[in-house]
């Protein structure tokens, strides 16, 4: 029995494992447990023997980017917990809902304000700024739900506190001034298609009478952090492969060093947030992360292993059939992130589990031009997957806020979601054709 189904086609053994990581993470097995399940299946039944391909993966857990990757990602859980322990954002969100007149502005503006820091059902943080704001409760509970995590999420395809965004240039190959330039547009089209589908009804609401100005210091000292910190890890990652470090390596080290000034601007000003900031790295949330992160790591090892002395790896027989059958490589590139990005619910689940594959498929040796339109079509598509995940954490928590059903909100997450689907695939197209 154990023969036959090491000879099932590659495209059943790999497609079967994304249905059965939603399952057993709906049984209650936590989400990196459930991917690294079946990243031992998959090898188990690859062809190359069990113990040779746990050796295989061992071997990639020990590689130095991998354990660099998940020091910089366990750095930007504490750098955001520290930022808002010490009241910054909460004292700009406060400043802004009083300086601000138009409440439209206010219901797409503080959602979006909370979501320059990444943090675990980070939607939840502005939820009650969006009741507040409709006192009069004029927005039905779906409505606001969709305008909560619509907006939360505008700036997860390319800003670099992100952990996907980390993920993503990681698997992508790209420099981080490269992909933040590839998917940046993505962000005003998801603020208008957010706007024309989400906002347009919401102008009955008038504009606040009392108005006070704006607290620059309050709003400098929250924002001044973050952008020394993109500044640093974009212009440090092009002078570091300048100095000829490799680019995973000078991506990675940009960031950390990045990571490292910007939380000692911040602390030396509130050194009592230190210890409380710390807890965050002993969060059983963050256990379970790095638990995903173990996870992804084993599943792209598991897809790209050698399974005979010709190379030939799961993903390069799955390649190989997508030709035999006459599947086209674009849907493929569109359809395996956005099935990751329904299944995990976070964006470096989805990268990590869907980036290798998809890269893979296109293979290495290919123009700039191929590389960037493959990242932004399979960054987008996993990225619209991720919002309508019924695992997203964020969509459950604000739904359960709100008090409404997640079916009730998915008709308004349906409009601006096509939007941007569409304007990924001619960003993606426009890439392929000039660069």
């Amino acid at each position: 029995m154990t023969e036959s189904i090491t000879q099932l086609p590659a495209i059943i053994k790999i497609g079967a494992a994304f249905p059965g990581i939603l399952i057993v993470y709906r049984l209650g097995v936590p989400l990196g447990v459930s991917i690294i399940i079946h990243s031992l299946l998959l090898t188990f039944i690859s062809g190359e023997g069990f113990l040779d391909g746990l050796l295989y993966q061992a071997q990639s857990l020990l590689k130095p980017e991998y354990w660099l990757l998940i020091l910089v990602i366990l750095l930007i859980l504490f750098f955001t917990e520290s930022l808002n322990n010490t009241g910054r954002m909460q004292q700009t969100i406060t400043s802004l809902k009083q300086w601000l007149r138009n409440h439209t502005m206010l219901l797409a503006g503080l959602p979006a304000l909370v979501g320059l820091l990444p943090m675990p059902g980070g939607a939840m943080f502005s939820a009650p700024f969006i009741q507040s704001i409709d006192n009069k409760q004029e927005i039905n509970p779906a409505q606001k739900t969709a305008i909560n995590y619509w907006f939360r999420h505008i700036w997860e395809c390319w800003w670099p506190l992100y952990p996907g965004v980390i993920f993503a240039i990681h698997y992508s190959g790209l420099t981080a001034a490269h992909f933040i330039g590839l998917l940046i547009y993505i962000t005003p089209v998801t603020v208008v298609s957010g706007y024309l589908f989400l906002l347009r009804n919401t102008h009955r609401h008038t504009h606040n009478t009392n108005t006070v100005p704006l607290d620059l210091k309050a709003v400098s000292a929250t924002f001044l952090p973050i952008l020394l910190l993109i500044f640093l890890a974009v212009g440090g990652s092009a002078l570091l492969q300048h100095l000829y470090l490799k680019k995973i390596y000078a991506n990675l080290c940009a960031m950390l060093s990045g990571l490292i000034i910007s939380l000692t601007l911040v602390l030396s000003k509130n050194p009592e947030t230190i210890k409380k900031s710390a807890k965050i790295l002993r969060n059983k949330k963050t256990f379970f992360l790095i638990l995903v992160i173990l996870g992804v790591q084993s599943f792209s090892s598991a897809i790209v292993m050698p399974i005979n002395e010709s190379g030939t790896t799961l993903v390069s027989q799955m390649r190989d059939e997508f030709i035999t059958l006459g599947i086209p490589l674009v849907p493929v590139i569109i359809l395996i992130p956005f099935i990751s990005g329904v299944v995990t619910g976070v964006a470096f689940a989805f990268v990590g589990a869907s980036f290798p594959l998809v890269f893979a498929l296109v293979g290495t040796d290919v123009g700039f031009n191929v590389l960037a339109a493959t990242t932004v079509l399979a960054y987008v598509s996993g990225y619209l997957g991720m919002l309508f995940s019924p695992v997203h954490i964020c969509f459950v928590i604000t739904s359960e806020y709100f008090k409404t059903s997640l079916f009730k909100v998915y008709p308004y997450l349906i409009g601006p979601s096509l939007i941007v689907f569409i304007f990924g695939i001619i960003l993606s197209g426009f890439y392929y054709l000039v660069l």
